[in-house]
């Protein structure tokens, strides 16, 4: 085995051995979600999308040129 064939076949099992954070979700009908759970989740995406937005907004000063369009 070559260093190259060792070194990614190690990398493979590091990545592997990893949960990934996907992993972790599981579906739930929205009826046995509680309101807590529910706000939490409108936050994730409310921080998602002001992320994306600002980042079109940072590519587009930096890019002016670019055209970028936001999908909502």
């Amino acid at each position: 085995m070559t260093d190259i064939e060792k070194s990614t076949s190690r990398r493979e099992k590091l990545v592997a051995g990893r949960r990934s954070p996907v992993a972790s979700l599981q579906r739930v009908a929205p009826e046995q979600l509680s309101g807590e759970s529910i706000s939490r989740i409108q936050n994730a995406i409310e921080t998602v999308t002001r992320a994306i937005e600002e980042e079109a907004r940072s590519a587009s000063n930096h890019h002016p040129w670019r055209q970028t369009v936001l999908l909502s």
